[in-house]
């Protein structure tokens, strides 16, 4: 039976690459976007998915569970950027930096934990970034969502580590 892979983020960038290379490999590969029916010629289905937004992440998950019976891998991949000084930002713009860096990868993380540890088995792969194990300039605030993320990675392998 084909590992069943769940990518947020899948319908450009490194998500579309890492998606297309593991369906090249056979795995079964869902992605996601916030508008799959804006998405031509994907190599896999695209599920929709907001990250910022607990619902569209519940729906997706049902969504694959009920369609494949199990999520084997999850990789965290949905991110945005953002550059400027940071005296200059809105706090409007951090606020939707940190929902869609930090927070959206943690309430994607709880919704798929559940199904991971009654199956006894999975992987959670978070994309981070160099930019999150040291500030750069105008891009503070992307580097500390980044490093957030990174830390909070560390800290769930160790909790989930026994299942």
């Amino acid at each position: 039976m084909s590992k069943v892979i769940f990518i947020t983020g899948a319908s450009s960038g490194i998500g579309k690459a890492i998606g297309e290379f593991l369906v090249g490999k056979g795995y079964t590969v869902y992605g996601t976007s916030r508008n799959p029916e804006k998405i031509e010629k994907s190599l896999f289905p695209l599920v929709s998915l907001d990250v910022r937004n607990t619902e569209t992440i519940k729906n997706a998950v049902t969504e694959i569970i009920s369609k494949s019976g199990r999520i084997d891998v999850l990789i965290n991949n949905a991110g945005v950027g953002i550059t400027g000084p940071v005296e200059e930002i809105p706090i409007d713009e951090i606020k939707n930096n940190f929902e869609t860096n930090f927070f959206g990868p943690i309430e994607v993380i709880k919704a798929v934990l559940p199904h991971m540890r009654k199956q006894q088995a999975g992987l959670v792969i978070n994309i981070t970034s160099i930019a999150g194990y040291m500030g750069l300039p105008y891009r503070g605030i992307y580097s500390a969502s980044k490093g957030a993320l990174e830390i909070l990675t560390e800290s769930i392998s160790m909790e989930v580590k026994s299942f």
